[in-house]
């Protein structure tokens, strides 16, 4: 009796078999399916004969071992380290295409670039004319446009800058949600499997299917316990432990700012990343689109001051307490083993495109502006104190070395009334000067006296939110001083507009670097164009990696495929084999049944 059982053991596994080749034929074309291939064994053997060379055995039939997953687990680390890569540089190449958009799409049609090219033009027609008020009304109108279109595309980039909270918000929602579906489905498997006799397999694929999810947005690590549950770390800190999940969430940088950093909610708003050690590939850090899309879009909105060290913030560097570390910038740059402000530059500022494309733009901007007021306006230092009354009838004493306007060399407006001090770009909260009144060798004057820029102050400074065309000249293009104290054309003005601008002549010196890392200098377009060049090209380099990484992982998960992937020429084959071993194991036990039936009938009747 007991062959027949060793024949309906064949029947079991066999159907087993049959069961999961067509459960691997239903899902075909399912996403993160993974293969099951059952493993048969031969169950126990009976002894019937011990002797010391070998025992002589009868098989009891087979049984199945286990229903396995066929994956290439070496090949799924690799997969999900470089769709990491890979998502970080699209992340950074979708950020600077899009910034890219706002200066024109093509050569010819860059709004600002024209803008420029249409006030630099103005300048030189209005030095054949230049006391044709038409000619000073187009370059009045020719700044205004360039400030507009200026602010515009600034304006724009800040804005995408605060949007781009909005993709990190989802995608931080995003692996909350996917880290306790992982939870949810380790429950489940270790429930299933907790008997050892069946496989949660298709709670494994989901969970697979997630990892890889999950390794687009930050570095991952993770480890199947006995148990069956994996535990995930996030950037080295544990996301999905065996009992609870640690969540991340967002908050604003600083009080004042409107950038939202990506923190632990579940450690004491612990920042996810510390950029004082930029991304690399050498260390395999360059990895996932949150920390792509911070990086791109840096934890400042920049403007011109960046380009300067007095921005520099000290108390960004504190020791393992918390505590200050430097006093001064001479012990800051001793410190980081920095040269100069330009290494400091190259590691605060401009590895973050968004915050350095601000920078630039607006350093362009306030260098135009400040040479054309300069020239207009010309300051000098007063030499001694002077006692001078302001407009409230109040005694003040203005030190020495104070910076004024220069009278004696300022050009003025039209007309036999032209006053000195009238500036073409004015900031919208502060003016140029303040005027003092005062008497000199019994002859009562005015004391300009220059309301200094302060790096620490936005209302002071000549940034592009703050720029505005001077109402004073709007109104009276006649007041823009481009005379001499004899009423004759500032030819020596206008032509030092011209110089400024091209930097040649007296301004030969005057070339601008990109930043302050860099070594080549440009006059205002060149700035311009280089600005945009390495905008373009940091773009393509973006690109170009992401595009690489994209191939790598492809190939990798090709590899992948061809171990846990469905063929359904080799399902069918295995159907077929399957099948007969059925039908085998299903003879075999006609036959017993015949010959059980032929010594019961037979002998019985005996």
């Amino acid at each position: 009796m007991g062959a027949l059982y060793i024949g309906m053991s064949g029947l079991t596994v066999n159907q087993a078999a049959l069961n999961a080749t067509t459960h691997n034929i239903a899902n075909l074309d399912s996403n993160g399916y993974t293969r099951q291939q059952v493993l048969m064994k031969d169950t126990y053997y009976y002894n019937y004969n011990l002797r010391t060379v070998g025992n002589s055995q009868s098989g009891l039939g087979s049984n199945m071992s286990r229903i396995r997953q066929v994956r290439d687990f070496f090949a799924d680390s690799q997969y999900r380290l470089e769709t990491g890569r890979g998502s970080f540089y699209s992340a950074m190449h979708e950020v600077e295409e899009e910034v890219e958009k706002y200066f024109g799409t093509d050569v010819d049609e860059q709004p600002l670039k024209n803008a420029m090219t249409t006030f630099w033009n103005t300048i030189n027609e209005l030095q054949k004319t230049p006391d044709s008020i038409v000619n000073r009304e187009t370059v009045i109108q020719a700044a205004q446009e360039m400030i507009e279109e200026a602010k515009m595309i600034y304006n724009q980039i800040t804005d995408y800058q605060k949007n781009i909270n909005r993709q990190i918000r989802d995608k931080v929602d995003r692996v909350n949600e996917i880290a306790d579906e992982i939870h949810e489905l380790n429950k489940k498997i270790t429930m299933i499997e907790g008997n050892k006799l069946e496989s949660a397999n298709d709670a494994r694929d989901r969970r697979n299917y997630l990892l890889d999810e999950l390794s687009g947005y930050a570095d991952i690590t993770y480890k199947e316990m006995d148990s069956g549950c994996v535990t995930v770390n996030l950037e080295g800190t544990t996301l999905v432990a065996e009992d609870r999940v640690f969540k991340l969430g967002t908050m604003p940088i600083s009080e004042r700012s409107e950038l939202l950093d990506v923190v632990w909610a579940d450690h004491g708003n612990m920042p996810l990343y510390h950029f004082s050690t930029l991304p690399s590939a050498a260390n395999q850090t360059d990895v996932g689109s949150i920390k792509g899309l911070l990086f791109a879009r840096g934890s400042d909105i920049g403007n011109y001051t960046y380009m300067f060290e007095g921005s520099v913030d000290l108390s960004r560097f504190v020791d393992g307490n918390g505590n200050p570390k430097y006093q001064t910038l001479a012990d800051m740059y001793a410190g980081e083993g920095y040269s100069g402000y330009g290494d400091y530059y190259a590691d605060y500022v401009h590895p973050f495109l968004v915050t350095n494309l601000e920078t630039e733009m607006d350093y362009l901007m306030h260098n135009i502006v400040t040479a054309i007021n300069d020239i207009l306006c010309p300051n000098t230092t007063t030499t001694s104190a002077i006692t001078a009354t302001d407009a409230n009838g109040n005694t003040v004493t203005i030190p020495a070395g104070t910076t004024v306007l220069d009278t004696e060399n300022a050009p003025i407006g039209l007309g036999y009334d032209g006053e000195p001090g009238q500036e073409l770009f004015t900031r919208r909260s502060t003016d140029r000067y303040t005027v003092y009144d005062y008497v000199d060798n019994g002859v009562n004057k005015k004391l300009y006296v220059y309301n200094e820029e302060d790096l620490k102050d936005p209302i002071t400074q000549y940034s592009i939110n703050e720029l505005v065309v001077n109402e004073v000249l709007t109104k009276n293009p006649s007041k823009m001083p481009l005379s001499d104290t004899d009423h004759s054309n500032a030819q020596d003005v206008l032509n030092s507009l011209l110089d400024a601008w091209s930097c040649e002549g007296d301004y030969a010196g005057e070339l601008k670097l990109l930043t302050p890392d860099t070594l080549t200098g440009y006059d205002f377009q060149g700035y311009y164009n280089a600005m945009i060049n390495e905008l373009s090209n940091t773009g393509n380099s973006y690109y170009n990696i992401a595009l690489n990484q994209e191939m790598v992982a492809n190939q990798i998960d090709n590899r992948r495929q061809i171990v846990a992937g469905v063929s359904s020429d080799e399902e069918l084959s295995n159907m077929i084999m399957f099948q007969q071993g059925y039908n085998a194991a299903s003879r075999y036990i006609n036959v017993v049944a015949d010959m059980l039936d032929t010594l019961v009938n037979r002998l019985g009747r005996g």
